[in-house]
């Protein structure tokens, strides 16, 4: 069994890696592609091309693909439980590989408590198409500055506090923060235990590999570069 988890594709976004994207999905193998939020950016305002349709077309190629519902792309929420031709939408996706036991979860809810409820609903939607028309007028990468700029605020007890909140499974994987990073560690039952953020595909390509329980987590370099 092998799947393959990306996340933060930020489709319709000034910065998005289409051609990118649309190289990495034609090349890749699974039994199931797993899309771990942010997918589409529907919070801005999402400018559609023919790669995006590409995209979209070459989605059916695969047997499975698991959608867990992001900040940015909330609209599909009515869509949670719920099958749409292959893809199956969520907001938390669990299963068994190689006797340890996988959650993905997207990890918006992890953000401050009290920000998180405060840029809910329209405050963000205004604040997220101001962003988007600075991006395109300017050319500039937002996102990935107060991506960036968190990380440098941020401590290592934040992980640990998102792993204590997920230490009833062996391996925990989501996106949001666009910081591709993985912590591996024994606990005291001699339990190996995994954290894996799966980055973005706007200033990183990268994903991650599962096969017989064993996860990497991999960039995919362009073709010609």
């Amino acid at each position: 069994m092998k799947r393959i988890i990306i996340s933060d594709l930020h489709i319709g976004s000034t910065h998005c890696r289409e051609e990118e994207l649309v190289q990495f999905i034609q090349t890749i193998e699974c039994d199931e592609l797993i899309l771990a939020g942010d997918i589409v950016d529907f919070i801005k305002v999402p400018s559609f091309t023919s790669e995006t349709a590409k995209l979209l077309k070459m989605l059916s190629r695969f047997n499975r693909v698991i959608y867990i519902i992001g900040n940015h792309d909330h609209a599909f929420a009515k869509f949670v439980n719920g099958t749409v031709g292959n893809i199956e939408f969520h907001n938390c996706y669990e299963f068994m590989d190689g006797n340890r036991k996988f959650r993905i979860e997207h990890g918006d809810k992890y953000d401050n408590s009290f920000w998180h409820t405060f840029t809910e609903g329209v405050l963000i939607k205004v604040i997220s198409v101001f962003q988007d028309w600075i991006e395109r007028r300017w050319n500039i990468d937002l996102a990935t500055w107060w991506a960036n700029r968190k990380i440098k605020k941020r401590k290592l007890i934040r992980i640990w506090d998102i792993i204590n909140l997920n230490n009833d499974v062996d391996v925990f994987i989501m996106g949001h923060s666009h910081t591709p990073e993985a912590v591996i560690w024994v606990d005291e039952d001699q339990n190996i235990k995994t954290y894996i953020n799966s980055g973005d595909w706007v200033a990183h390509t990268t994903y991650v590999n599962i096969e017989e329980g064993v996860c990497r987590l991999r960039k995919f370099e362009v073709l010609g570069e």
